[in-house]
């Protein structure tokens, strides 16, 4: 065991000597890898930054996707790569929670990979088929409890099951769960009725909603979402306790030197800023935040405590 921590500091040690005497990061292709299926929001932002991200670097950025165990999969991948900038892990927030859920998790901590950069925060909405007899939040709650665990809502994400746990917990409603890959799978069959309940990116349901064949109850954040203005929020549907972290980033696998992280946020930063970019990612209602290395470490360690304490307390187990 002390033989293997010794080659894998001098492997990092080398990775940084090489790195410093170079000085020409990026020299080659760059590959971002997203845990969810093409198609899905995660998945349309990822693409809209690496493309302002190739911009900034001067360098082809590749936007690989790796869906399956909830990001898992994903998640060993970047973490077993070399730490040297050209395998990324775009993350959502809801990896913070993989190590509470999983018995055999890929990593201990999410803080123990290297930070890049926050990218934004991608509106969550409550979404039901429009045969569901509910046109309000409260009352969704109120026909739940009426029908214990025969609303099925689809999760496409980890975030999309804690969504449905907390709506569960905060309407005392039972309620059946029903895994996917990812939003882009689950919304056809929320739209055939197969499923009567999604809390999901605004933007993945948004075409349906238009259609009238999927009813928008309200959005998860402090402030309605551009996509849906007419729908309110959480709090404003008489459900303040509704309320996950969808913040999207950035990060590299662990001991990446913290001089490609800096060179990599700025990039990141600089390509949330351009007009093209920001246009790309306004059609899928993703806030722009940008974040510096130390920033995003300081949110992952933030609400890396909080949902280990919402998934103590509730008994979540994945398979």
């Amino acid at each position: 065991m002390k033989t293997t921590r010794l080659l894998s500091r001098l492997a990092a040690a080398a990775v940084m000597v090489a790195a410093s005497a170079s000085g020409a990061y990026p020299e080659k292709a760059i590959r971002i890898v997203v845990p969810f299926p093409a198609g899905g929001a995660s998945d349309a932002a990822a693409r809209a930054v690496g493309q302002g991200l190739a911009k900034s670097l001067a360098q082809p950025v590749v936007v690989e996707n790796r869906p399956g165990a909830n990001g898992a999969i994903a998640a060993q991948a970047v973490h077993a790569s070399p730490p040297d900038g050209y395998t990324l892990l775009w993350t959502p927030a809801s990896m913070v929670s993989l190590p509470s859920l999983m018995k055999k998790p890929p990593f201990s901590t999410l803080s123990e990979f290297a930070p890049v950069a926050g990218v934004g925060e991608l509106p969550f909405c409550l979404y039901v088929n429009a045969q569901v007899p509910a046109r309000t939040a409260a009352e969704l709650a109120a026909y739940a409890r009426a029908n214990p665990s025969k609303v099925t809502y689809g999760s496409g994400s980890i975030s999309e099951q804690l969504a449905g746990e907390q709506f569960a917990r905060s309407s005392g409603a039972r309620l059946e769960q029903v895994p996917y890959k990812g939003g882009a799978q689950l919304m056809p069959d929320l739209v055939s009725g197969l499923l009567q309940m999604n809390i999901g990116p605004a933007s993945t349901g948004l075409p349906h909603v238009q259609s009238g064949r999927v009813r928008a109850l309200a959005v998860l954040t402090s402030q309605r979402s551009s996509l849906l203005p007419g729908v309110p929020t959480a709090a404003e549907a008489g459900m303040p306790g509704l309320s996950v972290p969808t913040w999207q980033a950035i990060v590299a696998p662990p001991k990446t030197p913290r001089a490609i992280a800096d060179r990599l946020s700025k990039s990141v930063n600089d390509a949330l800023r351009d007009p093209e970019t920001g246009a790309r990612l306004e059609k899928i209602g993703l806030l722009r935040t940008g974040t510096t290395p130390d920033e995003l470490d300081a949110i992952i360690r933030r609400d890396g405590a909080l949902w280990s304490t919402f998934v103590r307390d509730t008994g979540i187990q994945l398979d």
